[in-house]
């Protein structure tokens, strides 16, 4: 058998080499592997701090109007998430006629893949006004004392 000058035989070193080829593609698979959860992990918190902004925006606005909206950020943020949208849709609650439930979802995508998360809040109304404008609009005029009190509650999620 014919020797290296370092003292190895030629089948040796072609086993070396191919174990040392094996593990060189198995950590790049995990180096781009790291790279794509560090994007996606990214894009997420950039669409959760999106959805904050907007349903900040439903809270300083006061007692919601019933409806959806949608839109992208490109008013709010010229340039920055362009495939970015979002949808805002504003319900009544099922067992407080002076609560709004508001949901906003923020939408992207990554390839052929479509991701959003969602925020979930409730928002009371804080005067009689509102108060007595939300009964009429859930009795239609009627006057319906189901209302037990004021106040609201918050709630926030994100879900994938």
């Amino acid at each position: 058998m014919r020797r290296t000058k370092a003292g190895f035989t030629l089948l040796e070193v072609m086993v070396s080499m191919a174990i040392l080829a094996t593990v060189m593609v198995v950590l790049l698979e995990n180096h781009g592997s790291s790279l794509r959860l560090s994007e996606r992990s990214r894009q997420i918190s950039m669409a959760v701090n999106l959805a904050k902004d907007l349903m900040t925006d439903s809270e300083i606005q006061g007692w919601p109007e019933l409806g959806a909206e949608t839109g992208d950020f490109e008013d709010l943020y010229p340039g920055l998430y362009p495939g970015f949208y979002w949808e805002r849709l504003v319900e009544e609650n099922v067992f407080w006629t002076y609560v709004r439930e508001v949901t906003v979802r923020v939408f992207w995508r990554d390839g052929p893949l479509s991701h959003n998360v969602e925020l979930i809040q409730f928002i009371a109304a804080m005067d009689v006004e509102q108060q007595t404008m939300a009964e009429e609009e859930s009795t239609g005029g009627a006057d319906d004392d189901t209302s037990g009190g004021t106040g609201g509650a918050t709630e926030t999620g994100a879900t994938e």
